[in-house]
This record gives structure tokens, sequence and C-alpha cells, in this order.
């Protein structure tokens, strides 16, 4: 960059601005032709011994003009050393990485030439302001002995300072960078005018323009840039500088096409800066892509991808630059897939695809690397693998994700490692989840589940969400009835309330069930005493945690209702378990239960039974037949006749005992209780029916409506007005095109329920529609007119909207 050893520019006339030159032009010929740039890696410790002679002269006094000349010489040296330092590292796309490297040394060696400079600059201040002050002659100081020395040694110092402020701007960010600029262009200036050119111009011209260009002053560093180009005797260096710096300057103003203009006239050359200006190229075919469209657009891209393929080849720090640009250029990664044609294009751009959630567009340049062979797509291919995982899992393809999550974890420790077995995990539980039937027929889907869990939780228990593993891992082994080892996991999951507090809920029913294999004789007494006393801590803390995780707002994602239901009747069926038994508490417990949660009628058979034999406990028969008789179809419902029977026989049992202690009043009311129930068992033995019923109905769903017409029609003899029956007759017509036969069925079912009752409406709807269908339409529309006025009356808004819209077809 610096230029080599010329002879002094000399002038007809003399002026302060050409002795200047002159001068830094003699002596620089003479530090020049010493050597080359220094090569000494340590720059820093040199410059600082340099700093500290001269320090050392300072005090002692012998700091004079010959002792400064040899610094600068000296530090000029490190200084030419430093500017090839950071051109080989611009070359190599390493000035990043180098940075604090560079900075050192700039600081060290730019620190002793600015004082050198700033005392003999301020000496010749100082000389001619008193020469002015006292009206003196200024030419004839300039030609004093004493003022040639201290231009002499200013220029020389400036020449080394206007590069060194120059390459030690581009350390810096903000306004120590612009003070530094607007130094080195100013100081260049000072070389860069004169009658004719000489070297010493050319190079100023050089740095100046760089000067301006990096302070955004495009037009002025590209006019003294095409005068270095354009001068023939500017030495090849400096021209290949020059155009670089046209290059530069052309891509900052956003001329783009003529920055690829001129990227291709360097590239037809050799040139060292090859790396750098295909750099500057892709820059440019980048942005002139997002200006333009369609095939242009496609072309400018594919132009990019290869460049950058190419400049990955020039080095690792070159590849690290190409990844930056592409993070920071490629907006719509999509556009660039198709153009990837390296494994390492087609990593990248599914890399960036991923991490815009546009998984389905990255999954085929995924494919593409994990099924490849060479090195580079062997080198990522493990990550590839946990990528593709992820979008597997997103379009919902569970078993092959989790096969590409298992390969992913092929690779000891990798970052992604914890997420990988995470995603595993999820994968292989939405597998079981997607089909529960056949994952729990298929032992190694199972065993692949548990195997995914225990090792995501071994190797990443800290895992920010290793509780919800932890829940399912409890919640599998509770399943497989391995109870102890699901309260050991349960009791780890920590992290988030809802998990929380389903673990508290799994450890529940997980004691009950431990509890279930002591009434079996598999516990013992004391082992049983010590579980209830657990339940009963358990159920203690679970109320103000459920209660919490209310407060919370949060519940769309926790069935809270459903697990509060089922941890009170836990509440009752342990108070019943306490000696003596806590009837007035389960009682306590349990009432209203149907209205507190109308949404868990599964479980309302299970409460009506613990509720009666709190009741028959306590001898309350009368309150016991009244809750038969509110909640009897409960337990008919729920068909467990054993249950029933032992309900009733334990009614007996108790009105006995009772009577014989005297109660003479509890024994008919026991026996009344007893009677209830016994009728329910009665009702359910003669409900052959209800189970016609329903095999009809299964047989219509499948279209086996012979089948179903003959139940059907067992049941009709049996109930002539069963309303079930005339409707499923009613649909099998319709779907047998009989719509005549299906009307028939609608009408009786219309004469047979109260007029105002929802099956009246519903008959009244079926026999309008019918009616139009068979092209009725007039009367159709008579008979919802006739039905408007009770309209009123009818509460369920679907069939309200049916009729509207019937109406609306028939009557327009």
């Amino acid at each position: 960059m610096l230029m080599k050893p010329l002879a002094a520019a000399t002038s007809t006339r003399s002026t302060p601005a050409r002795r200047r030159r002159a001068a830094a032009a003699m002596v620089l010929a003479l530090v020049l032709a010493e050597g080359a740039a220094a090569q000494a890696p340590d720059l820093r410790g040199r410059a600082r011994r340099i700093a500290d002679d001269m320090a050392a002269q300072q005090a002692s006094g012998r700091f004079d003009a010959r002792a400064q000349q040899a610094a600068i010489q000296q530090l000029g040296q490190l200084a030419l050393g430093f500017i090839d330092l950071s051109d080989r590292a611009v070359r190599a796309g390493t000035e990043a990485r180098e940075k604090e490297t560079l900075l050192g040394d700039y600081e060290a060696i730019s620190a002793p030439l600015e004082r050198i400079y700033a005392a003999n600059s301020g000496k010749l201040e100082q000389a001619a302001k008193q020469v002015m002050d006292a009206d003196g002659d200024l030419e004839a100081l300039y030609e004093t002995a004493d003022w040639k020395e201290a231009q002499a040694l200013a220029s020389q110092t400036l020449y080394y300072l206007n590069w060194l402020h120059y390459y030690g701007a581009r350390l810096y960010g903000g306004q120590p960078r612009k003070t530094l600029l607007e130094k080195a262009a100013q100081g260049f200036s000072e070389f860069a005018a004169g009658e004719r050119r000489n070297e010493l111009i050319i190079e100023s011209l050089l740095g100046r323009g760089l000067a301006h260009l990096e302070l955004g002053n495009y037009e002025w560093a590209a006019r003294d840039f095409q005068i270095v180009v354009d001068d023939k005797d500017t030495s090849a260096e400096r021209r290949a500088k020059a155009r670089l710096g046209l290059l530069d300057a052309a891509y900052r103003s956003g001329k783009h096409r003529e920055t690829i203009g001129i990227a291709d006239g360097l590239l037809a050359s050799e040139s060292a800066d090859a790396a750098l200006i295909r750099y500057y190229r892709v820059r440019a075919l980048l942005a002139a892509a997002k200006a333009s469209a369609g095939a242009q657009a496609a072309r400018y891209r594919q132009e990019a991808m290869s460049g950058m393929d190419q400049l990955r080849r020039a080095g690792a720090a070159w590849q690290e630059k190409v990844e930056a640009l592409m993070q920071a250029e490629l907006d719509d990664p999509q556009q660039f897939a198709a153009q990837a044609g390296s494994p390492a294009a087609k990593w990248t751009v599914a890399r960036l695809l991923a991490q815009k959630g546009e998984y389905k567009e990255a999954r085929p340049l995924l494919a593409a690397i994990v099924a490849s062979s060479d090195a580079d797509s062997k080198r990522v291919q493990t990550e590839a693998h946990y990528l593709l995982g992820l979008a597997l899992f997103q379009a919902a393809e569970y078993p092959e994700a989790a096969a590409h999550f298992a390969a992913a974890l092929a690779k000891p420790n990798p970052s992604y490692g914890a997420d990988a077995a995470y995603m595993r995990f999820k994968a292989l539980e939405a597998v079981a989840a997607k089909n529960p039937e056949a994952a729990l027929q298929d032992e190694a889907t199972l065993q692949d589940y548990e195997a995914a869990m225990r090792s995501y939780l071994a190797q990443y228990g800290d895992h920010r969400s290793a509780y919800e593993a932890r829940y399912r891992l409890g919640e599998w082994l509770q399943a497989h009835k391995q109870f102890d080892e699901a309260l050991e996991q349960y009791r780890q999951v920590s992290g988030d309330p809802g998990f929380e507090l389903r673990a508290r809920f799994g450890a529940l029913q997980s004691r009950f069930e431990l509890l279930q294999a002591g009434a079996e004789g598999k516990v013992t007494g004391a082992e049983r005493q010590a579980l209830i006393a657990d339940i009963g801590k358990d159920l203690a803390a679970f109320t103000p945690l459920a209660a919490d995780y209310e407060r919370r707002g949060d519940l769309q994602a926790l069935p809270l209702a459903e697990i509060r239901a089922k941890a009170a009747i836990m509440n009752a069926v342990h108070g019943s378990l306490l000696a003596p038994p806590r009837d007035e508490q389960t009682l306590a417990t349990l009432t209203d239960f149907e209205q507190k949660y109308p949404n868990q009628s599964d479980l309302f058979a299970q409460v009506t039974r613990l509720r009666l034999g709190a009741l028959q406990r306590l001898g309350r028969f009368a309150q016991a037949q009244a809750e038969v008789q509110a909640h009897g179809a409960a337990l008919r419902a729920d068909a467990k006749s054993d249950a029933i029977e032992t309900l009733a026989a334990g009614f007996v049992k108790e009105g006995t005992r009772r009577k014989n202690k005297g109660e003479s009043e509890a024994w008919p009311a026991a026996q009344q209780t007893a009677l209830r129930l016994y009728e329910l068992l009665l009702a359910d033995s003669e409900g052959s029916n209800k189970t016609k019923l329903t095999l009809a109905r299964l047989y219509e769903g499948a279209q086996e409506l012979g089948k179903a017409d003959g139940l059907y029609q067992e049941v009709l003899s049996a109930e002539p007005n069963s309303l079930a029956a005339l409707r499923g007759l009613a649909r099998i017509a319709e779907a047998n095109r009989n719509p005549s036969g299906a009307l028939s069925h609608w009408q009786r079912i219309a004469k047979t329920v109260r007029p105002g009752d929802l099956p009246w409406y519903e008959a009244a709807y079926e026999t309008a529609r019918l009616t139009l269908a068979t092209g009725k339409a007039d009367k159709s529309c008579a008979q919802l007119t006739e039905l408007k006025p009770a309209m009123p009356g009818l509460s369920d808004a679907d069939l309200r909207n049916k009729l509207s819209e019937l109406y609306k077809r028939a009557c327009r």
C-alpha cells in the first residue's frame, strides 16, 4: 500500500506545503530503502520498548532531532508491519477475529508517533506565531535550520500517521472512528496536491479516497480512486487498490449492477484480493436480487449462491463471513432453496428456513443432506437429523420424526442434545396418543417410549421441560402398575403448576392402587395404615395447590373440574377408611356433587354409592331412601348390579342390627331403602329392550338396516310408544327411500308425546321436512306456519334454527 523509495519532489517556488511534501519524500526514500515492512509478530512489544526509550531520552534531555529521526524510522517499520497484517486479515476474512490484536498494535505504534508529531507541529506553530506577532519575515523563518528540522520530522511522522489513522479507524466505532478518518483525510490532503504527480501524490490520493470512502463521501472517494487508476505512472499495486476502492464505493452507493461489473473485471485478472472482490460481488448480487423480480432475480440469486460456494473454499474465515452474510441478507430463504447446490449452501438455507419455522420448505434440503455421503454433508448430518425430525414432527409424521431424533443423538453431547431428546420423547408420546390401542399392542413402541423418557431424564434431567417427561414417566409406570416407582417420579415433578397438580393427583391415584393391593392381601396392616396417612397428606396438599392453579386462570390447559371431582371422591373414600369412618365428612364433601360437577356424570354412581354407604352407617334410612329416588338412575346406568345388591343387602343388615338393638323404627325405613335398590335391579334385569335399542342403533350405523328394522319392531311390540324405536324406524324408512313410511313414524311420535315437549317439536320438524322432500312445499309451509305460535316454547336453539331454515325453504 505505501510508496516505494522515490526522489524528492522539486519546484522552482518553495511553499510550506511543498517543503513538507519534499521533506517527507526525501526521508521516506531513505527509511523505505532500508528494507521491507516489519514482519515480527510482537509489534506491540517493540513499539512499547521504543516508547520507553523515547521517554528515557526525553527525561535526560537527549531526545534531539537525530534521536527522533531514529525513533520515526523504527516506528515507521512497525507501522508498515501493522498495515501488512491488517491487509492480510481483510484478504483472509479474519479482521473481526483479529480485531483485538490489531487494536493493541495500533495503539502501541500510533501513540509515540503522535507525541513526536505533536511536539514538532507545536514547535512550528509557536515559531510561526512568534514571527507573525513581531511582524517578522516568515520566508526567512522557513529557511532556518530549526524550522526545516522540525518540519521534516513532522512530515515524516504525519506520513505514517495518515495510514495508521485510516487503518486504526476501522478498529473503532462511533465518534472515535469518524475522528480518525477525518484526521487521515486531512493528512493525506497535505501530500495530495502539486503541479505534477509523483508517487507520493498518487499514494496520498489513494489514501484520501479510502478515508472518504469510510466517511461516506462516496463521490469524493470515487474521484480520487479514478485519478489513481487513470494515471499512467501508477504502480500495479496502487491501481489494484484503487479499483478495489471503486468497487467498494459503487456498492456502498447502491449501484449494485455497476458493482457486479467492476467485480467481474477485477476477477478476470489475477488478484490477491479475489476473495474480497467475490464478497463484494455476492453482496451486490443479493441486493440486486431484492430489487429485481422474476427470472432476473432468480439469476442473481443463482449467481450469488455460486459466488458464496467459491468464497467458502477460500478458507474457514470466509466460510464464517458467508454464513453471517446469509443470516443477515436472506430475508426469504425459501427463494434460495432451489439455487442451493452445494451441501454447505443446502445446510445454510435449511437452517435459515428452520429458524423462520418454515420446516416444510427446509425438509427436502435436510433430507438431501442426511442421505448424502459427501464429507461436507457428513459433518452436519447429526444436526440435520435433528432439524429434519422437527420438520417431520410438525407434519405429524411422528414415527419418522422419532427415528431422526434418535439419529441426531448418535453424536455425543451435541449442543441440541437436550432438545432432541425431549422431542424424541414427544414424538413417541404422539405415536401412542394418535392410536392408543395400536400402541398398546406394539410392545416395541412402548419400550421405545419408556426408553426415550428414561434416557432424556438420565442425561438432561435439568432441562427446562424435564418436569413433563417425569410426569409422563410416572403416568406410564402407574398404568403398568409400577406404583412405587411412579410415586418417585411424581415426587420430582416441579416447575409447572399444571403438571405439579397432575403429579399430586397421580400420586393419590397410585397410593389408592397400592391400597387396593392391600385389600387383596398384598400389603401388611402397617403398610396399609401408612398409605392411608400418606393419602391424607396428599389430599391436604392438593386442595391449596388446585386453588392456586385456579387463581392463575390457565384452566384450559388442565381438566381441573374433573380432577377436583375425583379428588372429592378420594376425600370421601379416605374418610371411610379411617377408624372410625368420617361419615359426616363424607356427606359434607359430596353434598351437591352433581350440581358442582355436572359434566362428571360418569362419577355420579360412585358418589351415590359413597353417600348411601355413609347414610347406612349413620342409620339415616329415610334420607337414604330419598337418595335412591333422586339418584337411582345413575346407579342403574352404571350397570354394576353386584354393587347395588351389596348396598341393598347392607341396608337390610343394618336395619336388622338396629331393630335388634331396640330401634324399632329403623327397620321399616331400612327395608324401604333396600326395596328401592332391589327395584333398580329388577328394572335392570327387565331392561332387555334397552340392549335391543342399542344394538339396533349400531346396526343402523353399519348400514345393516334390515337387522336394525327387526330389532326396532321387537321393541315397538313390547313398548308401542317407544320414541327411540319410532325414531329408528323413521330413519330406516328414509334411508330406504320410503319418505311416506318415515313420515308415518314421525306423525305417530307427534301423537304419542305431549305437545310442547321437545320430541313433539322434533316430530313437527321432521314431518314438515319430509313433506317438503316429497314436493309438497305448500303443505310443508302450512305445517310450519301452524307451528309458529308454539315456537316460543322451544328452548333447543339448534332445533329452532333448523325450523327457521326449513320455513325459509318451504315458504319462499
